[in-house]
């Protein structure tokens, strides 16, 4: 028996109605209205990165399969490329998009609802419009904050946190807050923070840390971007990104490295470090983060993990001990960004493996492959890349990266363009258009 902490446990409670999975939903004791299709049926919850690319990857692998995606949104917002949105370079309606028409594109089907409990004896899964039975589950919920991490422990304060100085990363409802913010400032400090650990998108704080810095300069804005930052530098893409800081925005940006978030009083506007108390009248606060609590609430987390993720197979995927289950994406313990390229991916791959699985067979295993543009100069659209695979040492049995992975680290208008590029081709292989 798991035994959790009185303080863990009532957080934990009172977190749920902030969670994009919350911990206790009311089910229904009937069958969800989905229509029933031969072939094994593969359920996959959550419609992120992750799960689309598992979705649609499953029927290209085996289009006899019945592939059922499981996602509470009726639309998907991209936050890769959101930056752009937020500083003016693209339109909301271009990373705007419906999971039907993804549905329709990979060949599986869509079912708008919420997921509650799940019921491994008899392969099903409860959810606010009926229950649903798999063969093979794949669970791909994505990520929550640890405000803990930035030492901000009262259920008010972080309620505030993130309905006034979101992080940004969880959902397009925190994109439109902060975007409200940039379209209202006048003058004074606009703070931004960078995660401890593993978190999403690795190189998005640096490059929003630019594009607001940008957006100030444009319209003439008496204030600064302040850039706070555990790392001594940039956890992707240093030099570019330092460059950028120095030569583009040296005096409208200021980045502090080395530098640990203590508190943050989001009543006064006060963040604290291990140094002083910094005032600031508006910003983006991204604390760390952790797989989404509906992984640990099944049973499926690592005990030793302290970002909660789940305990699986690193080369299958498969939670360690059940063949029929799954787990991917943001909520997975390798070491491997958590980034958009990495999901689609490494989606790609557990369609292999699970359509191996079902013939009896194995998938060798394939690197995932993260692909992260960072628009530094938004007047004339230029940008840096990082380019990372992964592989696994025997002998010391820990993850390093590949030698091939580069990084590109002078900005220039060939990797601008190929940014959007990147969006326009996965928005039209996963929804059959693009809207830029």
């Amino acid at each position: 028996m798991i035994r959790l902490k009185r303080r863990k446990f009532n957080s934990y409670i009172g977190l749920a109605a902030l969670s994009p999975f919350p911990l206790f939903t009311v089910g229904s004791s009937s069958r969800a209205d989905i229509p029933r299709k031969k072939g094994a049926k593969v359920v996959v919850v959550g419609g992120g990165w992750s799960g689309l690319s598992i979705a649609k990857y499953l029927k290209k692998e085996n289009s006899y399969l019945d592939v059922i995606l499981v996602e509470r949104r009726k639309s998907f917002f991209s936050l890769p490329l959101s930056n752009l949105w937020l500083t003016g370079l693209l339109p909301h309606s271009s990373l705007n998009y419906r999971f039907e028409d993804a549905a329709k594109m990979g060949g599986y089907q869509y079912f708008n609802a919420e997921v509650s409990e799940l019921d491994q004896a008899k392969k099903r899964i409860e959810t606010n419009r009926g229950w649903i039975n798999y063969d093979i589950l794949v669970l791909a919920p994505g990520i929550e904050y640890e405000y803990d991490s930035i030492g901000v422990n009262n259920l008010n304060a972080i309620s505030v946190l993130k309905e006034t100085f979101p992080a940004g990363f969880v959902s397009v409802e925190e994109q439109h807050i902060i975007l409200k913010q940039l379209d209202n400032f006048k003058k004074g400090l606009f703070i931004l923070t960078a995660p401890a650990g593993i978190y999403r998108c690795a190189a998005s704080p640096y490059e929003r840390a630019c594009l607001i810095a940008a957006l100030f300069q444009k319209r003439k804005v008496k204030g600064k971007v302040l850039l706070i930052d555990p790392r001594e530098k940039p956890a992707v893409n240093g030099e570019g990104f330092l460059s950028a800081f120095k030569d583009l925005y040296r005096n409208t940006l200021e980045y502090k490295p080395s530098t640990v978030v203590e508190g943050v009083d989001p009543f006064n506007k006060i963040l604290k470090t291990g140094f002083d108390e910094i005032k600031f009248d508006g910003g983006a606060i991204y604390p760390s983060t952790r797989a989404a609590r509906m992984i640990e609430r099944f049973g499926f987390n690592d005990l030793d993990n302290q970002q909660g993720e789940a305990n699986i197979d690193p080369f299958y995927y498969n939670v360690l001990g059940k063949e029929s289950i799954y787990i991917t994406g943001d909520c997975r313990p390798m070491p491997f960004s958590k980034s958009a390229s990495v999901a689609n991916s490494e989606g790609r791959y557990v369609a292999k493996v699970i359509v191996a699985k079902l013939r009896g067979k194995t998938a060798e295993w394939v690197s995932p492959e993260s692909v992260c543009y960072s628009m530094v100069n938004a007047t004339d659209e230029k940008a840096i890349l990082s380019r990372t695979l992964y592989k696994f040492d025997k002998k010391t049995k820990s993850w390093m990266f590949d030698p091939e992975s580069r990084s590109y680290n002078t900005a220039n208008k060939t990797l601008g363009n190929d940014a959007y590029d990147w969006g326009r081709r996965n928005f039209v292989k996963f929804f059959g258009k693009t809207n830029f």
